[in-house]
């Protein structure tokens, strides 16, 4: 959307050797990956939205999609916007009516979100330092 921003898509979600969870945010070259370590239960959240599996029982970003959606808003992009002391910052962009609010939001519910909602995920451009060769990552994939 925005010039300093990289469209990225979730690659998968991975654990490595200390069992962290990790979401991969890969740009669409697939050359680069945006490796952000997250909760389990937000893995398990991006994991379920991704295959399309509804839980028994509304998770949280389940619950504000019902939200969302009762009061006719929608998800309408993520940004992966900064890092500051190893930690990551996002933007969810929501769009009611004619109007868009910028959320601040971790980037784990972000990503949750917007994989919901299909909406598309962007990397702030300065981020690409933090990236790595997927064939660098030595972790198992779900």
């Amino acid at each position: 959307m925005f010039d300093n921003n990289i469209e990225v898509f979730v690659k998968g979600i991975a654990v490595d050797e200390d069992n962290n969870h990790i979401v991969m945010l890969s740009d669409k070259e697939e050359t680069k990956v945006l490796p952000i370590v997250i909760g389990p239960v937000e893995a398990m959240a991006i994991l379920m939205n991704l295959q399309g599996v509804a839980p028994s029982r509304p998770l949280t970003h389940n619950l504000l999609r019902n939200l969302l959606d009762l009061l006719g808003a929608e998800v309408e992009q993520v940004i992966i916007n900064n890092i500051k002391d190893n930690v990551y910052y996002a933007n969810l962009y929501v769009r009611h009516k004619s109007y868009t609010y910028e959320v601040d939001s971790r980037p784990s519910d972000a990503i949750a979100l917007a994989v919901a909602y299909n909406a598309p995920i962007y990397m702030d451009i300065k981020l690409t330092e933090f990236t790595v060769n997927s064939s660098d990552l030595n972790v198992g994939h779900n």
